[in-house]
Parts: structure tokens; C-alpha cells; sequence
């Protein structure tokens, strides 16, 4: 293939690029927050913390069921605006709405609680998977041109991070300012507002392109989207690997508020900001240098690389306040290895995916964008319900959930001014024993470790589509259009 073929325009990389902004900020708020949310700001007792995790996986059940139909509908979808927008401008809207319902608290009873938390998380779930869908569907539909994809998706992957740390860094900030609970809800209706802000870019800014590779349409039923699935050998082997590396990944970031608040054992400080942006800045960097990186490297030299340089910064990680010095200098140098080294997998297991599209209309017949790309919500839900449990877990098995709801009682008084909050918020922190946080840091740090270990292992030996067979199966597409054009 040419690689000057199948160009981009500026417009539509902005335009997709930084849509992301607005998304992953809107994502991140819930899957890395709600939990900080319902244990620091509303105080949840640990049965309702076991419900809650219970919820997450019964959602997570029904998500299984519900990606891959929005898949299908979304490939069968015929309209004057394409069969993408409408589900994307659709979704940002609904899941806007959810998010500030899961950020409002309506000081119910307990059961009360758990009824209404269930409808809203489900809801919230479902809404942001009509919308993601579609989103990442409309990517291989931009190029069939490998690098001009990565440079599309490394625009995106760089707006999602940007959206994911600001996000990071300003809500433990923003929350300490003042009542958390008002703080949070603010937040929510912000990000709700800059989520369908990037939509409506996404809607009127991205051109697609029809090519003889792209504009391939099939009908797809229930019956043959799980045809789709499971007879694509590589894409089974590639969600293999994204799920595997995303329970890993979540669970870190999962609990990073938790860590600096227990671990490093100031509340309410500047710390666990700071490394946010440390990281964020070192993730983005990556990504904007990965096109130049790339030319050098082969996809599994940069998968390799890029173990290698988690797998130091894990064990760093690990070692800080017992053979290495705990102080931020420290940490954020372990979390630039750790964070770079993830940047460029989370970006490979995007492209790997979507390669996976021309590899099932090469081996079945059938060009499935919406029902291949079904599958990447849904592990990034299925792993953040999963570390979502591994959370609720930790804190109850630790003893730390008991911290959180006397801070959660802190942060509710009426009395205590924000210095005095602190201060004796920090008293509470100070008697946490050294078992709990040990069992933290196994959590966040060895658990994660190993996971993603296995996940690099299952891509060595499953997945076999390198940029020689890629090449190979657009030309032999390109000519069964051309013959098929021709009879």
C-alpha cells in the first residue's frame, strides 16, 4: 500500500482528536471517582459498599448482553447523517444526564440508596455505550492507511488523556475547596456540559471515507454478530489482552487518591495532583512522539518496550517507603516510566483492534465496525467493575472503609472549618496501620503487575497481524471490490 494513500485531513484528526477531551473526562469522573465519591463525600456503610459492588458486576452482566446488540444496531443503521452521529450526539446527551444523577446526593435510606444508585449506574452504562460505540466504530471508517490510523489514534489517545487527568488532578483539588458533596455535583454538570461540547465537534468536524474497503456494508443479526466474534481468532485474542491490561490499569489509578491519602499519608494535600499532571504530561508526550517512534520500531518491538518499562516502574512502585525513599521527586519518576510505558500499549490495543476489522472482512466477508468496536466499552466497563470490586475489597477487608466513613463524617460537619477537617482528618490518617496499607499497595501495585504481564504473553503468542500480512489483506480486499465491481 501507498503510504500516501488514504491522507487524513487536519480537520477531521482535530475534530476526533479532541473529542476525546470531553468523553474520557466525562468517563473518568465515574470510574475514578464514584467510589472516592460514595465512601468520602456521601459516607456508605460496608454492606452498602458491598452492594454497590454487587451493582457494578450485575451491570457489568447485563453490558455483555447490551455492547454487542448496540453494535449491531449501529452497523444496521441506514440514515442522511451516516450511521455513527446520531448514536454519538445521542448518547453524550443521556449519559450527561446520568452522570449528574450519580453525583447528587438525595441523603436516601440505605435500601432506598442502593435501588436508585442501581437504575442510575445501569442507565449511565448503557448511554455511554450507545455513544462510545459509535465514536470508536467511526475510526477504522476514516483510513484503511495503517500509519495515517495511528497518527488518528494517537491524536485521540492524546485528548483522552488529556480529558482523563485533568480530571485527575483537578477533582481531589476542587473537592477540598468545600463541601465535597456540592463540590462533586458541581464538577458533574461541568463535565457534563464539555462531554456534549466535544460531541457536537466529533458530529460536525469528522469526514469519512468511502473507499472500496470501507464502504463495504453488511447486514449483521443477532445470530451473525456472534458469528463475528467468535470466529475472528485475532480479535478474540486481542480483547484477551485489553482486558487483562485494563483491570490492570484501572485498579492503579483506581486507587490513587486512596494511596496518597493512606499511604503516603497526607489528606487533603497538594501531592496526589502533582503526580497527576507529572504523569499526564509524560503520557501525552509519549503519544505525540509516538508517530516518530513508530518509524523505528516495529508494533511488538514498541509492545515490548513499552512492558519493559511498566513492568520497572511496578516494581519501583512497590519498593517506595521500604528500599526507596518515599517523597514525591521519587514517585513521579517511577510514574513517568510506569505511565509512558502504558500510553503506548493502551494506543497499540486500539490499532491492534481495529485491525482486527479488515482481518474479519478478509476471513468471514463481513465489514463489522459497530459490533467489533461493541467489545471495547465493554472491557473497559467489565475491567472497571472488576477493579471497582477489587476496591470495595480492599477497603472492607483492610479496615480502611472505617477511615474513610469517619473523614466522610468530618467532611459533613457543620462546625469544623476546611483547616480543621484537614487536620483532624490527618490525625485519623496517622493511625492507620501498616498491615492496610500493605494490603493497598498489593492491591494497587502487584495485582496490576501480574495482570498485565499476562496480557503482553497472550498478544506474543495469539496475535499474528503484523504490517506485512496487514498490507496483504487490503490488497486482496481492494481486488475482490474491484472484481466484484467488474462482474
Amino acid at each position: 500500500m501507498e503510504e500516501s494513500k488514504g491522507l487524513v485531513s487536519r480537520r477531521t484528526r482535530l475534530s476526533f482528536g479532541l473529542g476525546c477531551i470531553g468523553r474520557d473526562a466525562a468517563y473518568t469522573l465515574v470510574n475514578n471517582f464514584i467510589m472516592t465519591y460514595l465512601t468520602l463525600a456521601v459516607g456508605i456503610s460496608n454492606w452498602q459498599l458491598a452492594g454497590v459492588g454487587v451493582i457494578m458486576v450485575i451491570a457489568r452482566i447485563w453490558d455483555a448482553i447490551n455492547d454487542p446488540m448496540m453494535g449491531t444496531i449501529v452497523d444496521n443503521t441506514r440514515s442522511r447523517w451516516g450511521k455513527f452521529k446520531p448514536y454519538i450526539i445521542t448518547g453524550a446527551v443521556l449519559n450527561s444526564i446520568f452522570i449528574i444523577l450519580l453525583f447528587s446526593d438525595t441523603a436516601l435510606s440505605e435500601r432506598a440508596f442502593l435501588v436508585v444508585f442501581a437504575i442510575t449506574y445501569i442507565l449511565w452504562g448503557m448511554t455511554y455505550t450507545m455513544n462510545d460505540i459509535s465514536y470508536w466504530s467511526m475510526l477504522p471508517s476514516l483510513t484503511v492507511n495503517p500509519r495515517e490510523r495511528e497518527r488518528v489514534s494517537s491524536l485521540a489517545r492524546i485528548g483522552a488523556n488529556i480529558g482523563l487527568f485533568l480530571v485527575t488532578a483537578a477533582v481531589p483539588l476542587i473537592t477540598q475547596m468545600g463541601r465535597m458533596t456540592t463540590m462533586y455535583r458541581g464538577i458533574s454538570i461541568v463535565i457534563a456540559v464539555l462531554f456534549i461540547g466535544c460531541q457536537l465537534l466529533v458530529v460536525l468536524g469528522v469526514q469519512e471515507q468511502k473507499t472500496a474497503v470501507t464502504a463495504a456494508q453488511s447486514h449483521t443479526s443477532l445470530g451473525g454478530m456472534v458469528k463475528v466474534i467468535l470466529k475472528n481468532d485475532q480479535l478474540l485474542a486481542i480483547i484477551i489482552c485489553m482486558l487483562l491490561f485494563n483491570i490492570g490499569y484501572y485498579t492503579t489509578t483506581g486507587f490513587g487518591v486512596q494511596f496518597f491519602y493512606f499511604d503516603y499519608g497526607v489528606y487533603g494535600g497538594m501531592e496526589f495532583t502533582i503526580f497527576a499532571l507529572a504523569i499526564g504530561v509524560a503520557q501525552i508526550v509519549t503519544l505525540a512522539l509516538y508517530p516518530k517512534i513508530s518509524k523505528n520500531l516495529n508494533r511488538r518491538q514498541l509492545f515490548t518496550l513499552a512492558i519493559l518499562m511498566v513492568v520497572v516502574g511496578y516494581l519501583c512502585f512497590m519498593l517506595v517507603g521500604y528500599l526507596l525513599p518515599m517523597n514525591m521527586a521519587v514517585l513521579c519518576v517511577i510514574g513517568l516510566i510506569l505511565f509512558a510505558g502504558q500510553a503506548i500499549i493502551q494506543l497499540l490495543n486500539l490499532v491492534l483492534l481495529a485491525d482486527t476489522i479488515e482481518y474479519g472482512q478478509w476471513k468471514l466477508g463481513s465489514r463489522n465496525e459497530s459490533v467489533i468496536f461493541s467489545l471495547n466499552p465493554f472491557i473497559t466497563k467489565l475491567a472497571s467493575a472488576i477493579q471497582a470490586g477489587i476496591f470495595a475489597f480492599t477497603l472492607a477487608i483492610s479496615g480502611l472503609n472505617q477511615y474513610s466513613n469517619e473523614i466522610s463524617a468530618l467532611e459533613k460537619s457543620t462546625t469544623l472549618s476546611s483547616e480543621q477537617i484537614k487536620q483532624q482528618a490527618n490525625e485519623l490518617v496517622a493511625a492507620i496501620p501498616d498491615s492496610a496499607t500493605l494490603l493497598l499497595r498489593v492491591s494497587m501495585i502487584a495485582l496490576p503487575l501480574l495482570l498485565i504481564v499476562v496480557s503482553y504473553l497472550v498478544y506474543r503468542k495469539f496475535y499474528r497481524i503484523d504490517d506485512e500480512m496487514y498490507h496483504r489483506i487490503i490488497r486482496d480486499l481492494e481486488a475482490r471490490a474491484k472484481g466484484e465491481q467488474s462482474e
